[in-house]
């Protein structure tokens, strides 16, 4: 297979290939794993279409587990303090707020909002349900509104700028967090896929950092024939891919296959440690003053 050689004025002047070199697309994994194999591999006689599926599901796996590629999204709140979460979110890393500054106010998540459906119900609280028997649900409207100015009606309770810098979060299971950041609360309701957030961040742009699955075809991922995956992850690729090929094959002996398993976890343990870099200068500023004491505790 010829390879590609991009001029580097090219390269800078097509925004699209900026980073490209560090991924591989998903085409190319297939095409290398089918060309690599040997006449007396069990998975020789494997059609392409089974081994293009099972490297699908490891990409799924991968940036899920150890890629976690994050997206960020910024969103200025409506009067029903809602967010719709994006159509590739497959969980969220962190949800904040920006300041006048430039600067994130993570937030912290609230289980004690409520996300319940509002029932429609008679006179004598008999739930009221429609012609095919499907009972009515009120739509929501957020928090209370301001019958003067049509602003939500927000606590009174006030955050200062020395707050954000002050605030020490201690372990504890059992605390409410909400209680610790003075940043706003949040809950994510999953079945209407919304993002519901508290009065306290009324009219301020929210940024969503979250993760997908890398196989997102929309406008927020990419087109079919350009899914890729780091290289970090390409050898966990061609573990899996082997591994689930291999896995309930009959002619196949139990000791390759608990070999093929252990090839994917290493692989995958491989390319975490790779994926997720600990880098001594980041250490240095975790570490910096951290002997000095803290007041307040």
């Amino acid at each position: 297979m010829p390879i590609d050689i991009i001029p580097s004025a090219d390269y800078y002047d097509d925004q699209d290939l900026h980073g490209n070199y560090q991924d591989v697309t998903l085409e190319d994994l297939v095409n290398n794993y089918i060309m690599s194999g040997q006449d007396d591999d069990f998975t020789s006689t494997v059609p392409r279409h089974l081994v293009l599926y099972q490297a699908r599901r490891a990409f799924k796996e991968l940036y899920f587990d150890a890629v976690q590629e994050i997206k960020g999204v910024a969103l200025e709140l409506s009067n029903t303090l809602t967010v719709t979460l994006p159509p590739d979110f497959v969980n969220y890393v962190r949800i904040s707020w920006l300041g006048d500054d430039g600067l994130l106010r993570p937030m912290a998540t609230n289980n004690k909002m409520s996300i319940a459906k509002d029932y429609l119900q008679d006179n004598d609280y008999g739930i009221l349900f429609d012609n095919d028997g499907c009972p009515l649900v009120g739509t929501d409207e957020g928090i209370p509104l301001d019958p003067i100015t049509g602003a939500p009606i927000v606590s009174t309770s006030t955050v200062s700028e020395q707050d954000f810098n002050t605030t020490i979060i201690q372990f504890n299971p059992n605390k409410n967090f909400t209680n610790v950041y003075a940043n706003g609360s949040y809950i994510i309701d999953k079945n209407q896929g919304l993002i519901k957030f508290g009065s306290e961040v009324f009219g301020s742009i929210v940024v969503l950092e979250y993760i997908s699955d890398g196989l997102y075809t929309g406008c927020e991922g990419r087109a079919e024939a350009d899914l890729r995956i780091h290289k970090f992850a390409e050898d966990a690729v061609y573990n899996w891919i082997y591994w689930k090929l291999i896995e309930r094959r009959r002619n196949v002996p139990a000791n390759a296959k608990i070999l093929a398993r252990k090839e994917w976890f290493n692989s995958r343990r491989i390319c975490k440690r790779r994926m997720q870099t600990i880098r001594p200068d980041e250490l240095r500023q975790i570490f910096k003053g951290s002997n000095k004491w803290i007041k307040g505790i």
